[in-house]
C-alpha cells in the first residue's frame, strides 16, 4: 500500500513538472511567440514572404496582434531604425469587411521607409508592393495623452502634405490574410513618400481631391472624405490610437490617414499625383 502511494506521488510530481514546463513554453501576451518576430524581421531583410502570423499563432486576434507589432517595431529599432510617425489602414467599411475586422488599423512608420518627391523605387525591393494616395500631417508638439477633440488636435499640427504610401504585403498565404495578420506585420509598413509641406492653417484638407496617373493614364481618383469620412477625424483617431497602444508622439512625427480612392498594385512606370490645392508629387517604379 505504501509503495503504491509513493508511485502515485511520483506520477503526480512528474505531471506537475510537465505542466510547469508547458506553461514556461507558452508566451505571455505582450511577448511574441518564439521565432515569429525573427521571421518577420528576416522577411523584410531578405524581401521574401512570411507565413501568416495567424497560422503560427492559433487564436490570434487584434489585441494580441498589436502586442506582436510592438515587438516587431522594437526589434527593427534595435537594428538601427527609428519610428518617425504613424499610418492608418483599412479606413473604409469596405476594406474592413474584406479583411474581417470592424475597425480601422494603425502601425508605426519607420524612418528607413521615408522617401521624397521624385523618388525612384524598384519592385525587387518589395515582396508585393501596393500604392495608396494619402494626406499627411506633421505633429508640432509632443503628445503623451489622448487629444480631446479636433479643435485641440489642430493646435498640435503644424503642416500638411500630399503623400503616397507603398505598403508591402509580405504574406505567403494571401487568400487567408485577415486583419490580425496585417496588424502583426505593422499593416505592411514599408515606404512612404512625403510631398512638399505647407502650413496646416493654409490648407483645406476636407476639400482635397486627388488623381493619380501612370505614364499619363489616370489610374486612381479619390477624395479626402474617403478616409473615415473626414481627414481630421481620421487623424484624431490615429493619434489617439497610437497613444492607446503606448506610443508617444514626438514633434516632427508624420501621420498618414488612409487611402483615397483605391489601393493599387505597384507596376513599373512614371507616376504623378495631383492633390489640387495641396500640391502634386511624382515618383517612378522600375
Amino acid at each position: 500500500m505504501e509503495a503504491r502511494g509513493v508511485m502515485i506521488a511520483r506520477k503526480a510530481h512528474l505531471l506537475c513538472v510537465l505542466v510547469g514546463c508547458l506553461i514556461g513554453l507558452t508566451p505571455a501576451w505582450g511577448e511574441s511567440p518564439a521565432g515569429l518576430v525573427d521571421a518577420m524581421v528576416k522577411s523584410r531583410a531578405e524581401v521574401k514572404p512570411v507565413t501568416l502570423p495567424s497560422l503560427l499563432t492559433p487564436g490570434l486576434n487584434i489585441e494580441k496582434a498589436y502586442a506582436i507589432q510592438k515587438d516587431l517595431i522594437k526589434a527593427l529599432v534595435a537594428k538601427g531604425d527609428k519610428v518617425c510617425g504613424f499610418k492608418a489602414a483599412l479606413t473604409s467599411e469596405a476594406t474592413q469587411k474584406r479583411f474581417g475586422v470592424d475597425r480601422a488599423l494603425l502601425a508605426p512608420l519607420l524612418k528607413s521607409g521615408e522617401v521624397m518627391d521624385g523618388a525612384v523605387l524598384e519592385k525587387k525591393d518589395f515582396v508585393m508592393p501596393m500604392i495608396e494616395n494619402e494626406i499627411g500631417f506633421v505633429a508640432g508638439k509632443r503628445i503623451t495623452s489622448p487629444v480631446k477633440d479636433v479643435a485641440a488636435l489642430k493646435e498640435l499640427v503644424t503642416e500638411v502634405f500630399p503623400a503616397i504610401e507603398f505598403p508591402d504585403l509580405r504574406y505567403a498565404q494571401m487568400k487567408d490574410l485577415k486583419g490580425p495578420d496585417l496588424v502583426a506585420d505593422a499593416t505592411g509598413s514599408s515606404k512612404h513618400l512625403v510631398g512638399k509641406k505647407i502650413p496646416a492653417t493654409q490648407a483645406d484638407v476636407a476639400a482635397v481631391e486627388v488623381t493619380l496617373t501612370c505614364d499619363g493614364a489616370e489610374i486612381n481618383r479619390g477624395k479626402a472624405a474617403d478616409a473615415m469620412g473626414d481627414q481630421w477625424k481620421a487623424l484624431l483617431w490615429l493619434v489617439n490610437g497610437a497613444i492607446e497602444q503606448g506610443w508617444t508622439v514626438e514633434p516632427g512625427y508624420v501621420f498618414i490617414t488612409g487611402d483615397m480612392g483605391k489601393m493599387l498594385p505597384a507596376k513599373p512606370g512614371t507616376y504623378k499625383g495631383d492633390y489640387g490645392s495641396l500640391g502634386s508629387l511624382s515618383f517612378t517604379i522600375k
